[in-house]
């Protein structure tokens, strides 16, 4: 699983948190409505280097209006470092001597980063990952460039090594996780070392490795309260899950369609239990396959059982409509307080739980072929 991380002192999860949550985006498939492009920006009117500065600085603050969609925020957001590319590009052009024209020169490589991130980014920024390392390196060997700017610029040149990270493999992370030290031992009063230290909690959180173990274990025992606090409830939920898969999952409860559910019936069955909601791009796009899966197994002892975190009951059931999903479905309202999904600490969705047919959780990733492998693998056993 390949990790790609946004720079997090422009993180785009942050800058736009509710509308997830507002599920206003299109769903799955469909074509967004065509956004009127963003007018360019004339910097030649700043007749300053200091103007110039002031204005690139006002472009870096994140935006104030809220995006009602979510083409409307990729707008928003293209727009946003568009023009911080673009200022910074102007400044370096037309004050190649003011020092100031580091941290331009960062401007722009970080804009680039993240506009080649985003979706159909391809064709708006070419961020050569290579030449952009070349930039970044020359910056921080440069004798005249501030100590801030060289760390900003370690900064990035660590987040570009994350690029390279591939999480199914623990050498992989190790050399990441070597990078962000090296980073925190040189600039560990820097004002992106505390964003340093949330990125290897971040990734230390997803990898399986015992790297990551490690160096969870090393934030849980650290002095920073919010990582430490953040570090043991990723290691308690662990724990958690290692113990749900000691013996079989006990799982009761009636469904949407009246239906009473109990996993425990389903002994001798290899049973999925796929937390999903309909606004959840991946969900649907792995639908389909769930469903293939299903249509393809259950005559030889599969069966499906749907824990649903919409809001909406009429969005969820139009999406099992939709993609013919006939299976029980869990649904209380209550989105990500959803009672059962919360009990088992699902912080995130898709979700797939595989049992196998004595009832005991057995896998919790699979996706695409690999989903009908498993099932059929845990079938044969």
């Amino acid at each position: 699983m390949k990790t790609y991380l946004f720079i997090p002192a422009l993180l785009l999860t942050l800058t736009f948190p509710a509308l997830a949550a507002d599920e206003k985006g299109p769903a799955t498939g469909e074509k967004p409505a065509e956004q009127p492009k963003a007018k360019a920006e004339d910097f030649s009117k700043y007749k300053t280097a200091d103007a110039l500065w002031k204005r690139i600085e006002e472009l870096k603050e994140e935006p104030k209006e809220r995006p009602k969609s979510q083409a409307e925020m990729l707008t928003m957001v293209k727009a946003w470092f568009g023009k911080q590319q673009a200022a910074g590009e102007a400044f370096g052009k037309a004050y190649p001597e003011d020092v100031r024209h580091y941290a331009a020169k960062l401007v722009v490589l970080q804009a680039k980063m993240q506009l080649a991130r985003l979706p159909g980014g391809e064709s708006v920024a070419k961020a050569d990952p290579d030449a952009i390392r070349k930039e970044v390196e020359a910056i921080t060997a440069a004798a005249d460039a501030p100590e801030e700017v060289k760390g900003e610029a370690a900064f990035l040149r660590t987040m570009l090594s994350a690029d390279d990270m591939d999480q199914g493999k623990p050498e992989s992370v190790a050399k990441f996780f070597q990078a962000t030290d090296e980073f925190l031992a040189q600039y560990g009063t820097h004002k992106l070392a505390k964003q340093m230290r949330e990125v290897q909690l971040e990734v230390a959180s997803q990898a399986k490795t015992p790297e990551a173990e490690a160096l969870l274990k090393k934030i849980a025992d650290g002095k920073e309260p919010e990582l430490a606090l953040a570090a043991k409830e990723i290691l308690g939920q662990r724990e958690k899950m290692a113990s749900l898969k000691t013996k079989p999952l006990e799982l009761t409860f009636t469904a949407a369609d009246g239906a009473e559910v109990d996993l425990a019936n389903l002994r001798g069955k290899v049973v999925l239990v796929d937390f999903w909601a309909s606004w959840c791009g991946p969900c649907i796009g792995e639908m389909p396959n769930v469903v293939a899966t299903y249509n393809k197994l259950h005559e030889k002892g599969f069966e499906i059982v749907g824990i649903s975190l919409d809001q909406d009951k009429g969005k969820m059931e139009a999406a099992m409509k939709k993609h013919g999903m006939t299976w029980a479905q869990y649904f209380d309202g209550k989105g990500w307080q959803n009672k059962i999904s919360s009990g088992f600490g699902i912080e995130s969705i898709p979700a797939a739980w595989l049992l196998d047919k004595k009832g005991v959780l057995r896998e919790t990733e699979l996706r695409g072929p690999a989903l009908a492998a498993g099932v059929e693998k845990l079938l044969a056993e």
